[in-house]
């Protein structure tokens, strides 16, 4: 005879926000591809020194931001691939979940500071407090019950 557990709120709610998690990321790495240049304006700010070298140059130097964006979107796809499996309360995939929502919420927080475009600034602050709940909602009481059967 087998029991079933109902997915509790919590976990149902952290399976959302990873899934919205995700679609933020995939958002993120296709707007880092359209503002490319519009990136590299960023970086190049007010500092007159990049601003007399060829953008060429400047690009060399620049944050590799497709490389970022590029493991951005590995993170997410394996944040996805654990909340396919939250609800099933499976504990390797609130592990995994947890692992890599701390590793969006720290790719943000450190986005932050890097010269950016405001739009993906506004979707870095949303990544970060998505990442968040997918954390405390993760490890609320009724999770904590649900992944520990």
């Amino acid at each position: 005879m087998s029991t079933t557990t109902a997915m509790p709120q919590s976990v149902r709610n952290a399976t959302f926000a990873a899934w919205a998690l995700l679609g933020l990321l995939v958002l993120r790495v296709l707007l880092t591809f359209v503002f490319a240049d519009q990136l590299l304006d960023a970086y190049i700010g007010d500092n007159s020194v990049l601003r007399a070298m060829s953008r060429d140059a400047v690009t060399e130097m620049a944050p590799a931001y497709s490389g970022v964006a590029i493991a951005v979107l590995v993170i997410g796809a394996i944040l996805g691939f654990a909340a396919a499996n939250l609800g099933k309360g499976a504990q390797w995939a609130r592990i995994v979940a947890v692992i890599f929502a701390v590793l969006a919420a720290l790719g943000a927080v450190v986005s932050l500071i890097a010269p950016s475009v405001p739009v993906l600034m506004i979707i870095n602050v949303i990544v970060g407090l998505l990442a968040v709940a997918v954390v405390v909602l993760l490890f609320s009481g009724d999770s904590n019950g649900f992944f520990g059967r």
